[in-house]
């Protein structure tokens, strides 16, 4: 695989992957397509043992020390070290699932008016995942939906997608401190370039948190959206922490027992006021 030119680069950014990395490459690498392709691990000071788990595979390893890290940069940087024309970015802990996952992804680039590729994150059914993701109610505040409206419906995600590494090269990302893959999606649309979602190119991906994680989480996801000039205010978090349908589900998941944790109790009103606070704040990405 590694003798020709590759026609897609899958790249990862890495540190501390566990147990779903192993999964996600073991399926990247029984992938069936109908091109070459390589794989690229950036990885920024895993102590898991990551970095052994990866010498079973023909990856490219290039590592980086932790306090370089950064969200834009080193995206720029991981792309950069791709040959192939397309670039596939992957999250560590996102599973393609199935084999067909890389040649569907990758097929819409026979058009050359496409840009970017979406892949579509499917909630696995083998692990415990948050309530609010797993019936897709985490990203329901006003914010996103705003985005979406500007975007067609479509918010670009580097955890499962494919993108012309020409078109990444006239756009790169920059330093960037959260929501690289907004940024990437604010400067194509400046440009008038295409993205195509492709729902059959699924990879597992899901999350669980406690309240701490959760709070950090929508804390960063506040900044982000004002890195894009999304602006979430005083009245968007009180629409968000009141809206209706939120506590509809909130009271369904209490008597089905789904809803098991304290962060999934109060996540109507962690993710709202976490949002307006790093969205309103002067503050930097939280740790």
């Amino acid at each position: 695989m590694n003798s020709i030119t590759p026609k897609a680069s899958i790249i990862y950014l890495t540190k501390n992957g566990g147990e779903l990395f192993r999964q996600s490459l073991d399926s990247v690498f029984h992938q069936e397509c109908d091109f070459p392709f390589e794989v690229v691990v950036v990885d920024s000071g895993s102590t898991d043992g990551t970095l052994e788990f990866l010498e079973r595979y023909p990856v490219r390893l290039v590592q980086i020390a932790p306090g370089e890290f950064n969200f834009g940069l080193t995206r720029d940087y991981g792309f950069s070290l791709g040959a192939g024309e397309i670039i596939v970015s992957l999250s560590q802990d996102a599973v393609p699932a199935g084999s067909a996952w890389l040649q569907t992804l990758c097929t819409p680039f026979a058009d050359p008016e496409v840009a970017v590729a979406q892949g579509v994150e499917a909630i696995p059914g083998d692990r415990e995942v948050f309530f609010w993701d797993r019936i897709r109610l985490s990203y329901y505040t006003r914010e996103t939906v705003r985005w979406k409206m500007r975007h067609e419906g479509v918010g670009l995600s580097f955890v499962n997608c494919a993108l012309r590494k020409s078109v990444w090269m006239e756009n790169p990302m920059g330093p960037v401190e959260m929501s690289e893959d907004k940024i990437f999606q604010r400067n194509l649309a400046r440009h008038g370039h295409r993205i195509v979602l492709v729902p059959e190119a699924e990879a597992w991906h899901g999350h669980q948190y406690d309240r701490r994680s959760l709070e950090k989480r929508s804390r960063n996801e506040g900044l982000g959206w004002r890195l894009v000039d999304i602006d979430y205010s005083r009245r968007d978090m009180l629409l968000d922490i009141f809206h209706p349908l939120i506590w509809a589900v909130l009271v369904y998941g209490l008597v089905t027992l789904q809803v098991r944790t304290s962060a999934e109790l109060l996540f109507p009103w962690i993710r709202p006021l976490n949002l307006y606070r790093g969205n309103r704040s002067g503050g930097r990405y939280v740790q």
